[in-house]
């Protein structure tokens, strides 16, 4: 028998393009065994555009597109958010991520900060509010999230680096109060950067402090596979089965729990 941890909440972000999207990936995600489900609202943003060729390699094209970005009218913003509520019965993380953190929301921070309080208003579950936000409005978020029992994931994301374990922990310590867990995400660009996310969370591992930390690209998902050992309280997977999930730092939901069952945690 192996050591007895607690596993942590499993949470399966949904970054459909449509409404219609969402919510059959949820329902997918549901059946995979994930705990809550995070909906990347700003994925909503984007529309697909398969692209069209003319070459003899037409049946090898089919599938290529790209995402091109809609203006922020396009989204009916509480038509949206009221048919994923009816839709979705799981505990769901609403995200509106910025481009500065790695999101695709295209509008002005005022209006992605006015999408976060209709959210909040709906009574969604969980809400995701960055660190970096303007301080007076993400206090005004929490003191609307508060009435309205909607719980705190306070999020930093670095899309360029990681820093060294001991930053890591000071970042984690010194907003304690910010949420009811908090989430870091760096960019892990070698081995050594998903050492140093590690390091971090073993030393935090007997912290009474909920966190997710974790990376994306080459090493970024050691604390994923090993979060039960790390003592984390929500690790992020995903739907997709791609050979080269490894290198992007992502999982697959049903490999993680495979790999928690393998690892007898």
């Amino acid at each position: 028998m192996g050591t007895v941890v607690n596993r942590p909440l499993v949470c399966v972000s949904i970054e459909g393009h449509t409404v219609k999207e969402c919510i059959k990936a949820a329902g997918l995600a549901a059946l995979a065994g994930a705990d809550i489900l995070e909906i990347r609202f700003d994925c909503l943003y984007l529309t697909r555009v398969h692209q069209n060729s003319n070459s003899e390699q037409d049946s090898e094209q089919k599938n290529q597109f790209e995402l091109v970005p809609k203006e922020v009218s396009e989204v009916d913003v509480n038509e949206s958010i009221k048919r994923l509520k009816e839709a979705i019965e799981k505990p769901v993380i609403f995200t509106c991520r910025n481009k500065e953190e790695g999101g695709f929301f295209p509008g002005s921070e005022d209006e992605r900060i006015e999408i976060l309080s209709k959210a909040i208003e709906s009574k969604v579950s969980w809400i995701d509010l960055e660190l970096n936000l303007d301080s007076k409005k993400r206090k005004k978020l929490c003191e609307a999230a508060e009435k309205s029992k909607t719980k705190i994931i306070s999020s930093f994301h670095d899309v360029n680096n990681t820093p060294v374990a001991d930053e890591i922990v000071s970042l984690i310590e010194e907003n304690q109060d910010s949420g009811d867990i908090v989430k870091l995400c760096f960019k892990t660009n070698d081995y050594h950067d998903g050492i140093e996310i590690v390091s971090a969370c073993w030393n935090l591992r007997n912290s009474s402090q909920k966190i997710s930390v974790m990376g994306l690209g080459p090493s970024g998902d050691w604390t994923r596979l090993h979060a039960p050992l790390l003592n984390q309280a929500l690790v992020y997977a995903t739907l997709e089965s791609d050979f080269h999930l490894g290198k992007k730092g992502l999982i697959n939901v049903r490999d993680l729990t495979d790999a928690w069952d393998m690892l007898e945690y």
